[in-house]
């Protein structure tokens, strides 16, 4: 149980500090850019690990595949949208509004029974994504920073729900490097690999490779590991540190400070966060892209 929680704390660090890197790296690539070469180094090194494991093997469902590949480009770019306009902190913590939207999902379509603990966390979190946006301050809030993060957490919803469905039928190892290789083609076809761009300094290419290694396959890897070892709802309570430590990264790193009530906010949604992941929500597979 130790090991297992340990690696799941320590992908969410690497998710953290990997949306701190990847902001770092807006001043020299955009981040339709920066989710592209995310898509590409994690498909780069997931595809040959599932291959070797014999894991590429799919029984159908490759419609839904595809689906859940443009969903990953889809999600990464709004989230980084996100991040670039209103900071780390922000962006990542109401990207983190995706499980509350699979209750609400959970209810009005599938018709499931919730817990009130879950209806009591979802209102917290809103009430803790108004504080970080600073919603009170309509002049001073970057609404298309907003709009970018509440898409992302629609999409990071609809991730969870395609990766459960998908679950149920493959290996999560297989299901996401199918993912990646899907989004890796879609990210090509919209922006042609020719076209990246080349003069960058080693600092950034450094960056990116964080993001796509780093940032993304290791951590999933590490996290796949821990769902082998602890039940996944407390692998999800333990996601929610990475807003968190995404902020502190980002405080560090980019000097992006929050005030006390952004801060209040953002630990309101990670605790209503963890709540319906360890109460309000049956165990499923929770392997989130962040």
């Amino acid at each position: 149980m130790r090991i297992g929680m340990a690696l799941a704390l320590s992908a969410a660090f690497l998710w953290g500090v990997s949306g701190a890197v990847a902001a770092d790296a807006f001043a020299d690539v955009s981040p339709a850019r920066v989710a592209q070469a995310r898509a590409f180094l994690a498909a780069l090194m997931l595809v040959p690990y599932a291959g070797i494991r014999g894991m590429l093997r799919i029984p159908g469902d490759f419609g839904w595949l595809i689906a859940l590949g443009i969903n990953l480009a889809a999600v990464n770019v709004t989230f980084y949208w996100a991040i670039d306009r209103l900071g780390v902190g922000p962006g990542a913590t109401i990207q983190f509004l995706g499980p509350i939207l699979v209750l609400g999902w959970m209810v009005l379509v599938q018709g499931r029974k919730v817990s009130r603990i879950a209806w009591a966390a979802a209102v917290t979190a809103v009430v803790g994504v108004a504080l970080v946006s600073r919603a009170w301050d309509f002049a001073g809030v970057d609404w298309v920073g907003v709009g970018a993060g509440l898409a992302s957490a629609v999409l990071f919803a609809s991730y969870l729900l395609i990766g459960e469905f998908l679950g149920r039928r493959m290996r999560a190892v297989t299901v996401m490097s199918w993912g990646f290789l899907v989004a890796t083609v879609f990210w090509a076809v919209v922006q042609p690999v020719w076209s990246f761009p080349t003069d960058l300094g080693t600092d950034v290419w450094l960056r990116l490779d964080w993001v796509g290694i780093a940032g993304t396959a290791l951590p999933f890897l590490i996290e796949f590991a821990a769902l082998r070892r602890v039940p996944a709802g407390l692998v999800g309570v333990v996601a929610t540190a990475e807003p968190v430590i995404g902020a502190a990264s980002a405080w560090v790193l980019l000097d992006q400070h929050l005030d006390i009530a952004q801060i209040v906010g953002g630990l309101m949604v990670v605790v209503a966060v963890a709540s319906i992941q360890r109460w309000g929500l049956p165990e499923a597979p929770y392997d989130a892209v962040r």
